[in-house]
């Protein structure tokens, strides 16, 4: 079950950064998504946790610059949440090999899936009022607002993995 979320995210958001950069006709950067996307659904079938580390950097990294460059908002947060659920189910999974054998594991991944399900869910609607609502940012106030938003997921992510 975590394997498929997996690779649904990994689709979701390689395929939302690659439609919103073939629109702005940037065949390089979506031949670039496509390798990475294949890469990163090969490495977690490898077990290489470390590439999903990379592969996230990447993906948020090419969905700012698409911000910076005008691309559309809705595919650049559908692509960077879908590299975040990625990189936290390759995690997820990692977790699970250590687990003990005779555990039934289907109840922890469904608790797992919530949550995330759940986050996901609350990204999106804030993400969504955020753009109807388009009030104008100085350049200060974004760099406030993105250390905010980091060290918030930093704390989330530090206190989902505590439980």
């Amino acid at each position: 079950m975590s394997y498929f979320a997996f690779v649904t995210s990994v689709l979701m958001g390689i395929g939302s950064l690659s439609f919103a950069y073939a629109g702005a006709g940037s065949d390089l950067v979506v031949r670039g998504l496509l390798a990475l996307g294949a890469l990163w659904l090969f490495a977690g079938k490898q077990r290489w946790v470390w590439f999903s580390t990379i592969a996230l950097l990447i993906s948020v990294s090419l969905a700012g610059f698409g911000l910076w460059i005008g691309l559309s908002p809705g595919w650049m947060i559908s692509g960077a949440l879908g590299a975040l659920l990625a990189w936290d189910l390759t995690d997820f999974m990692r977790r699970l090999r250590f687990a003990p054998l005779m555990d039934d594991l289907r109840p922890l991944e469904r608790r797992h899936l919530t949550r995330l399900t759940i986050v996901t869910v609350v990204g999106v609607l804030l993400a969504s009022i955020a753009m109807l609502v388009r009030l104008e940012f100085t350049f200060e106030w974004i760099m406030l607002l993105t250390l905010v938003a980091v060290l918030g997921v930093t704390q989330l992510v530090s206190w989902l993995h505590r439980r």
